[in-house]
This record gives structure tokens, sequence and C-alpha cells, in this order.
């Protein structure tokens, strides 16, 4: 059975379709792999379009250099594509190794970073560019395959291959987004695409089979269209058309980089949002071809055509402008509107992609138009089937040209705004001259009216594409709000190459902030008078820690400059011989500076060496080797920096710390879930067994991981001025309050791990970077680890994993050590039988708790009152039982003042008294047997909170009594009656996880 030349032309479309969809995945899975190797997402994503683009080129240019030699270009497609699949099942075993000889081998033995920039861009462009000229190659063969096959229908053909195949690669960058690199990583990513392009490939050959010589067709292939004898166009004229095409390339890719740069700040950056623009622009694309592909016979003038596409592409692209400015109010609205769960993410996701749809569709359909109007500008010259893959090239080779200009000069050089009405005037002025000098004939009326339209989008853009800062650093994408309050000064603004910066000042300029694309990553108070920022104790810490806890710190690196203060802190101490600050954006140290005096010993102390660069790169290049290292990058949900996070990326900071060495690794609680913070610490635990915890804030939390053994802390090392009084400042001025802030070690993190179910991140299954930005809309928070020292009981003083500072301990009264100083008030209050006033004014709700205990305590608690006592005894144990030492809390429930007629109480009141005496001793045995006892307590005597305290008590008291398999035993038994509550509901959970598996 033979096909017709429209079966024919149908699978072939259809064929097109999915190459372009595994042609997406190659290119967004690419970034992901070749972002391990230069260190940051966008310069990853400049190297692989700007190869994909260079590969697909050489391969256009190949292609219409010999395609005419070939008799059946549909069977030489076929073997391309079979290529393109085998090269795709190979390339992750062939990057693995690749990485390994870089960082072991190569990288080591090279001695500048040039020579080391050298050699990942020219090893990368080589991992990738084989499968790049097939893939370039494609187009021009497939095109002049089917034009054979159908010699009038050029125009359609053209239109209709470049719509089919934007079409697919469109949908590929969202299919791999949000289901192919969730579900199989890159590896199966990968694989999934080289299967693909092995199905094309049997696709095509099944179509030549029975199409072309290989079975008699009655469809004949068809002879090549060669050049006319006498081609209407002149050398000047095709000449001009390529120049044309490579503009016009140039162009879109400075409009996909300007937008997804601008609409980072609306939309967050993350993978997400980026593959949602890709596949915006890319759509664009594709219905540009299909609008040629249903008008181009009814259009006898060609290059007249693609005037007014260049002149309407320049007008959208300006017009983009405003409709950016725009996008934050959208955002804003989207943010309100929906409901913070996986389904209102959904819509959000969808919402973004609507966004992006109205900022970058409308100029992105007429650069759509371009190409296939070029090439067939040439054709209906006469200029032959070669044209299409040299049009091709062209284009191709100007998206390169765009990709590194706009990266690497107009963006630090003009800015992203300014860039984009550049290339914009490009266009339109490339539209005018074609309509002017190439197609006279339509330039009459249509020119007038177009040079009026570009005067007023011209116009439209400047007035209401005025850049807003006050917009641009509103982080629209967390907080929900557009805008920012006009009180608030922005003194810095810039667009650095991987992001734009900004410093804000609130209204006195007492505090300020740094942020990158919207997302504030530090806040510091500008001089020492004033009251100090939550980030300044995370960043202060970051610093003190590795200097108490390393028995001699001379050599450091830190990675990510932020605000500078990390740095600063470190060089407060003499014995750093030298601190040097890794920091991928120049824009980010340079806005720093504003920061002042606050900042000044990372910018003046001759010890402090700032190097612009990867941290991958700068570590390995001369094998560098560090006595601490302090990691303190951004978010995990902003695109490219989950990386830093990978058991691969902690194996590779192994090698670089000496022997004794430290890793200091930030991360935040908030934004995030148990899952993911899991997934990191399970890592981290893969490399580094010998990890300690800490919180410094409300929501940072900072791991501290020995590569040999963990040292006894010399806190002595911070007595140093001026490092001393720095972090007296901010409640750091003593042992206790860095013992305050740790909550366990390796077995605590374990433990979590191990409850989490979580797996250890890898670079080549991101999890974090796919998973995270939902848990940021979710506006969830990881705060298990947090629960473990505020959550009323000795659960990690049982567990051995930590022991709170007592009521002798000094101790600044800061946001930290709230609990503490409230811990502190109520045993005043216990102790004296009345509350104290400091308990009644600071924290009210827990005075009434602790009055109505002492009211009801007065008298005999007969029956109808016990219910009600019960739960006052429990809200006021629960604020200071776990949260002061035993020999602080001990004397608190034995015999207490505040107890009337102790003998004469009801049994069930001195039972569950003696329980909370048995916790606040520690006394395990004595925990178990009294709280079982409460919970055989009729359950109308008992408030609900003090029956699931007992619970966790009496499991408590199991796992201390050398009894782990009784802790599910009495969970199995009375758990089920009891339900969890959020404060210990989760302490079940824990208790439950630590004796899993124990004997």
């Amino acid at each position: 059975m033979h096909l017709s030349t429209k079966r024919a032309g149908h699978a072939l479309l259809l064929l097109f379709v999915l190459s372009g969809f595994a042609g997406l995945i190659y290119q967004s899975v690419w970034s992901h792999y070749l972002g391990l190797t230069l260190g940051h997402a966008a310069y990853a994503q400049s190297l692989v379009l700007a190869i994909f683009m260079g590969g697909m080129a050489l391969g256009a240019w190949l292609a219409s250099r010999f395609s005419l030699n070939w008799r059946s270009l549909i069977l030489a497609y076929a073997v391309i594509e079979v290529g393109i699949g085998v090269a795709g099942l190979l390339f992750h075993p062939i990057f693995v190794g690749y990485m390994a000889l870089s960082t072991s081998t190569v990288l080591p033995g090279l001695t500048s970073p040039q020579l080391a920039h050298g050699w990942q861009w020219l090893s990368a462009a080589m991992l990738i560019a084989p499968q790049c000229v097939l893939l370039g190659a494609t187009f021009p063969i497939l095109s002049a395959g089917y034009m054979r096959l159908a010699p009038d229908e050029a125009g359609p053909i053209l239109g209709g291959l470049y719509f089919s195949n934007s079409l697919g690669a469109a949908a590929g960058a969202l299919v791999t987004a949000f289901l192919l690199l969730p579900t199989l990583g890159m590896p199966g990513s990968m694989l999934v695409a080289g299967a693909l392009n092995l199905l094309v490939g049997v696709g095509a050959w099944a179509v030549w089979r029975q199409t072309g010589d290989g079975a008699s067709a009655a469809i004949p292939t068809g002879a090549p269209m060669q050049a006319a004898a006498v081609p209407t166009a002149g050398r000047g004229f095709v000449r001009l058309i390529l120049l044309a095409a490579a503009i016009t390339g140039a162009t879109s890719f400075v409009y996909e980089i300007g937008w997804v740069r601008m609409l980072n700040q609306a939309l967050g950056t993350t993978v997400h949002a980026f593959e949602l623009m890709l596949a915006a622009f890319i759509l664009g694309l594709a219905f540009g071809g299909l609008w040629v592909r249903r008008r181009c016979k009814s259009e006898s003038d060609a290059v007249a055509m693609a005037g007014y596409a260049q002149i309407l592409m320049g007008i959208a692209a300006l017009v983009s402008i405003p409709m950016f400015n725009q996008s934050f109010r959208w955002v804003g609205w989207l943010m309100h509107q929906l409901v913070r769960d996986d389904t209102g993410y959904a819509w959000f996701s969808a919402g973004s992609g609507a966004i992006a749809m109205a900022v970058m569709f409308p100029a992105a359909f007429f650069a759509g138009m371009t190409l296939p109007l070029f090439t067939l500008a040439l054709l209906r010259r006469g200029v032959g089937e070669s044209s299409i893959g040299r049009v091709y090239a062209a284009n191709t080779l100007g998206a390169i040209i765009g990709v590194f200009v706009m990266v690497h000069l107009l963006v630090p050089g003009i800015g992203v705004r300014l860039a984009v009405t550049l290339a914009a005037l490009f266009d339109v002025a490339l539209g005018l001259y074609l309509l002017r000098r190439v197609s006279p004939g339509r330039a009459t009326r249509g020119y007038a009216l177009a040079s009026m339209a570009v005067v007023a989008a011209a116009l439209v853009s400047l007035h209401f594409g005025k850049p807003d800062p006050h917009k641009q650093v509103a982080g629209v994408f967390r907080t929900g709000n557009w805008r920012v309050d006009e009180s608030m000064r922005i003194p810095y603004l810039r667009d650095g190459k991987t992001a734009t910066v900004s410093v804000a000042t609130d209204a006195d300029a007492r505090a300020a902030s740094i942020a990158t694309n919207g997302k504030p990553d530090a806040s510091l108070a500008l001089n020492l008078s004033v009251a100090p920022q939550p980030d300044e104790v995370t960043m202060l810490m970051a610093a003190a820690l590795p200097l108490a806890l390393h028995p001699d710190p001379r050599r450091v690196a830190v990675i990510g400059w932020g605000s500078g203060l990390t740095t600063h802190t470190l060089l407060g101490s003499p014995v750093p011989r030298v601190v040097e600050s890794v920091e991928i954006e120049r824009a980010m140290y340079d806005g720093a500076r504003l920061f002042g005096e606050r900042v000044a010993r990372g910018y003046d102390d001759p010890r402090s060496k700032i190097r612009i660069e990867d941290a991958r790169t700068y570590f390995a290049t001369s094998n560098r080797r560090y006595d601490v290292i302090v990691s303190e990058p951004s978010n995990p949900w902003v695109s490219g920096v989950a990386s830093l996070f990978t058991e691969e990326f902690y194996g590779f900071i192994h090698r670089h710390l000496e022997e004794d060495g430290i890793l200091v690794q930030w991360v935040q609680s908030y934004e995030l879930n148990d899952q993911l913070l899991g997934t990191m610490i399970s890592a981290l635990l893969q490399v580094f067994p010998q990890t300690d915890v800490y919180v410094t804030n409300r929501g940072d939390l900072l791991m501290v991981a020995s590569r040999d053994r963990a040292h006894a802390p010399n806190w002595a090392a911070l007595a140093a001025e001026p490092l001393r009084s720095e972090l007296q400042r901010v409640g750091l001025g003593s042992s206790a309050e860095f013992q305050l802030r740790r909550i366990g070690g390796p077995a605590t993190l374990r433990n979590l791990v191990k409850l989490t179910g979580a797996t250890p991140h890898s670079d080549y299954y991101p999890t974090v970077s796919l998973q995270a930005p939902r848990a940021r809309f979710k506006g969830e928070s990881a705060d298990f680890l947090l629960y473990l020292t505020g959550n009323g009981l000795p659960v990690q003083d049982i567990l051995g994993e930590r022991v709170p500072p007592g009521v002798a301990a000094v101790i600044a009264d800061t946001g930290a050590s709230e609990a503490h100083m409230l811990a502190l008030s109520m045993r005043s209050s216990l102790l004296a039988g009345r509350v104290d006033d400091v308990l009644r004014q600071r924290w009210p709700s827990f005075a009434d708790a602790a009055e109505q205990l002492f009211v009801l305590s007065a008298v005999v608690v007969d029956g109808s009152r016990q219910k009600a006592w019960s739960q006052a005894l429990t809200t006021v144990s629960e604020n200071v039982t776990g949260i002061l030492p035993r020999e602080d809390v001990a004397m608190l429930f034995d015999h207490p003042a505040w107890l009337a007629n102790a003998a004469q109480q009801p049994v069930e009141v001195r039972t569950l008294l003696a329980m909370h005496a048995a916790a606040a001793r520690r006394d395990a045995s004595e925990m178990l047997r009294v709280a079982m006892q409460v919970l055989e307590q009729r359950r109308d005597r008992i408030a609900r909170d003090a029956r699931e305290q007992a619970l966790v008590v009496a499991m408590l008291g199991a796992v201390g009594t050398g009894k782990p398999a009784l802790v599910a035993t009495i969970e199995r038994q009375y758990g089920p009656d009891i339900p969890p509550t959020q404060r210990c509901g989760r302490m079940r959970s824990w208790l439950l996880s630590w004796v899993d598996g124990a004997e």
C-alpha cells in the first residue's frame, strides 16, 4: 500500500512534532547538565542556546551544501533522527565520565581561571555540538525532501514544518519541567528524548519506504529543486536576505533573554517559570509559521511580507515593555485570588504562562513568520532548495551572536530594557529597509502607516514602560504585593550578567536589604546603634561557629557574597590568614558596598579576596583546599541554586577541605517542607556523617559538617575585638547562646531523613529545584527540627542529643531566646505561686493559664474542675519543663507550694502532677510508669492535650529505659483515641521513627 502525497505530508508533519518535542527536552535538560560544570543556570542556558543554535546553523549549512547530491532526503532525515536518538541514549554516561575527568584531572591541573573557562566552555560545547549539528540538518533536509514530493507547495510546507516543529518544542519544554524531570530525572528524560528520536527515525523510514524508490512507490521521491538557470535574484539580494535572517535571529534571542530576565522579577527565578516563558516564546514562533502556511499562497511578495513582519515584531517588542510593567500587578492579583495549595499552584503556573504569553507571544509570532518568508523569497527567485539550509544557518548564526551580545555586552552595559528596545529598533529599521529598497512596490501607504505605528509604539513604550524600581524590588511572586511603599528608597538597581540586583532601604535609612530579581538575600541595620535584623544573626553565626569549632581556621572560603557580612565577621578575628569569597554575580558585590561600615572589612582588609567566579570552577582550579568553607547560596527554589545542595556537590566540597576541615551550610526552613529539607540533609550526611544543626532565628538553619571528627568548641576564640562586640550585639556573646541554638547532632539529622523517607539529593535528579517553588507558593515550612527544642518536653534531653542552657546562663533577650525567657518567667511564677509581672506583660495568654492553674489548685480539685486544671497544667509545663535543664525544673512539681491540700487531692490530680515531676527530673522509668497510669484515667476528667502529653511522656520513658519496642505498642494502644496536635503529634512521629528497627 502506497501513501498519497497528502497522507505522506501529514505523517511527516506529525513526525516533526515529535522531533521538536524531543529537541526541547534536550535543550531543557542540557541546561541542567551544563549548569553543573558552568556553575549558574543563566550561563548554562545562554551556552546551551548558543551551542544549540550554532550546531543547528552548522548542520543547516552542511545540509545546504551536500543535500543536493542525495537522492532520497526523507531517508537521510530518518538516518539523522536515529543518530540523534543514539546520541541521546548515550549522553548521560558520557557526561558522568566527563565530569569525573574534568573535576579530578583537568581543572586541578589548570592554573588560571581563563584556562579553566576555556576548558569548560569548549568541552561543554563538544558534549552537545554533535547532536546540535544533526538537529540543525533536520529542518532543511525534511523541508527539501517534502518539497520534492510536492514542488508547488513550498510556502505551506515551510510554514507547516516550522509550525509543527515549534509546536512540539513548546510542548516539550512544558512536559520536561512538569512531568519528565520530576518523575525520571535528567537521565530518564534523556532516554525519553532519545527514544522519541528513534521512533521518528523509524517513522520517517516507513514514509520513505512508501514514497521513495525503496518500494517502487507510485509517488516519486522527486528531483532536487535546483537553482534556476537564470535566477532572478542576484548575489546582492541573496546576501541581503541572509543578513536579514541573521539579524532577525539575533534580535529574537535578545528578546527571549530580555523577557526572561524581566519576567524573573515578576514570576520568580524558578525552573517552572523559565520553561513556561520558553514555551510561550516557542509557541509564538509556531503560530507565526502556521500563518505563513495558510497565507503565503495569496501573497505574491514574500519580501514585503517579511518586511511588515519585521516592523510588527519590533512594534510588539516595544509594547512588551509596558506589558512587563503590568505583569507585577497581574501576578499580585493571582497571588491574592488563589488558594495556597497544589491546585492553586497549578493555576498560578497557568497564570504565569498566560502572563508570559501576553509579553512574549506577539513579537514571537512575527519572528516565527520571518524564517519561512525569507526562505520562500529565495525559492521564488530561483535560488533552489539549498536556500533552505542557508537561511536556516544564517538565522541560527545570528541567534548565537544575539545570545552572546545580550549576555556579555548589552545587559551589563545598558540594561535589559534598553537592550530589548535596541533590538526592536533594529527590527523596525530592517523591515523599513526591506519595504523601501527591496520591495519598493509596497513603499507607499503601507510604508507610511508602518512608520507611524513605529513612532506610536515607541512613545507608548517610553511613557508606559518607564522603569519602576518599587515594582522590581517587591518580590510579588512571594509576597503578593506588586509594589513596595513609596517611602522605601532604592539607591541601587543594576542588571548583572545573571540577575537584577537591588539594594533598598527603609524611609529612615536605618536598615537595608539586598535582593536578586526581587528576592531578598540579606538584610541588616546600617550601623551598630540600630537594632539588628534577623538575617544578621545568621550571617554572624555562620562566621563565628567555624572560628570556635575549628582548631586553626587559617584558610577560609565563603560561597556567596550576599551582604558581605559573613566575610566581614570572619575578618573580625585575627586567626584567618585569608578569606576568599566566591560570588558569581559582580553586581551583588558592587551593590553590597552600600552597607558601608557594616561590611567594610570585606572590602578593605587585605586578607579578603573576592573571586567573581563559579565556586566549583574556582575550587577545582589548582585543586584549592581550605580549613573552612561557608556555603551561603540563595534559596534552593531559585533556578540553579539547588545544585549546591546535592551529594555530588558535597563530595566536591569534601575534596577541597583539609583533613580537619569544616563545612558550614546555610539553608532556610521557610518556603520549604520537611521532605525537601530531608532530601538535602540526606545528601549532606552521605558525605559528612558528622554534622550538627543549629537554628539562627525563626527561619534559618546552619549545618556544621566536619570532614574528619568534631572538635570541642573553643569559645575563647570569639573573645577578640571587634568580633566580640559584634557578636554580643546580636545575642551571641556567650557560649550558652550558641548552646541555646543547637538543635542536635548526626542522630537528629539521620532521624529526620528517616522520618521523611528522603533520598539523597542528586545533581541528576533535581527534586528540590522542581518541588521547592511549589512549597514556596503554598507557604510551607520545614519546621520539624524547630519543634524538637520548642515542644515543651525533654525529648532531645532523653535522646541524648541536647542539653538546654539553664537559669544561670548568660543569654541576651532576643527573638531566638524568647522561649528561654518565657521559661524563666514561668519558672519564677511557679516557685512563687503567683504570676510575675514579666509573664503578665509579655505573654498574657500564658499568664492566664498559670493564673487559672493557681486558682484551681487553691482548693481540692474535684471532678468537675479536673479537666480545666489538667489543661492549665499542660499549658504551663510545656513552656518550662523541656526548655530548661533538669536541675532548674526538677523542683517545680515536687510538693508545689501552689497546690493546696496535696494529700487530699484526687488520685487523678496527684498522678498527673507526679508525671510532670518525673518529666522535670528526667526520670525515665517513673515517666513511663506514671504516664501509663494517666492514660488509663477517665477521659472526661482530663483534657485532650494533657492525654497527648502523657502519651509522649510514656513513649519518652520507654526510650529512656531501653525499651524501644514499647514505644510502638503505646502508640497502637492509646494513639488512635488521641488525635495528633501540631506540637505533640510531631513528637509522636519523631519517637516512632527514632526507635524503628531498634532492638
